[in-house]
């Protein structure tokens, strides 16, 4: 895809022969109309669209967390589709229509920096999951003020829990209490956080797995 950007093309929108011009992110664009696929359903075809369908609908599940969570590493391209690409081939393994999806590699958030140290989730009494971790501020670029990006799915239910305001690197835990609905299900813990100051945000990690008591 060509960036397009002189006085002649402005900011053209149509179709012109096999060329489609476009504006994405800011920028006049020029790109090929896709080449016609001469069997769309072979195996291959088959796996690429299923595979891709069954990612947007996992990532349905977390999109208010990945919005923040991959916004500020999603140069060029959507914080979604940034999503999307790193997550694609580790989460979802197999060959189709068979797929295996591993919730434990889901990557919820993406950036350079300093990560989280001793991630750990645990559940309590009264439908509580509790996050926690220890405060490694000063260890590389971590600082106190960074905010924790706190995020509890349930895959089952397709539903989350999320806190990305209230929580700082130096608090070491939050307690979540989740939906009735929720207990007995298997709940999924990510911890990342991002700079107070700056658009920094360090790649999320797996705080482990729960189930919800009542």
């Amino acid at each position: 895809m060509a960036i397009v950007q002189n006085p002649v093309t402005g900011r053209t929108r149509q179709k012109f022969g096999n060329t489609v011009f476009s504006k994405n992110f800011g920028k006049n664009t020029m790109r090929t109309k896709p080449v016609q696929v001469r069997n769309p359903k072979s195996t291959k075809q088959k796996t690429q669209r299923t595979k891709f369908s069954l990612m947007i609908e996992i990532l349905r599940v977390v999109l208010a967390f990945v919005k923040v969570g991959f916004k500020s590493s999603a140069v060029g391209m959507s914080a979604f589709n940034l999503a999307n690409k790193e997550n694609i081939h580790t989460m979802i393994t197999g060959s189709y229509p068979s797929w295996t999806i591993d919730w434990t590699k889901f990557k919820a958030a993406m950036g350079s920096l300093t990560g989280v140290d001793t991630p750990t989730i645990s559940a309590g009494a009264g439908k509580k999951i509790t996050l926690d971790w220890v405060d490694n501020s000063g260890q590389g670029d971590a600082q106190a003020t960074d905010i924790a990006f706190l995020l509890i799915v349930n895959w089952t239910k397709r539903n989350i829990a999320m806190d990305v305001t209230t929580v700082f690197r130096t608090t070491g835990t939050k307690e979540f209490t989740v939906p009735a609905t929720w207990v007995g299900d298997t709940v999924y813990g990510y911890i990342a956080f991002h700079a107070e100051i700056g658009s920094k945000t360090s790649d999320s990690a797996l705080a482990g797995n729960a189930v919800v008591l009542t």
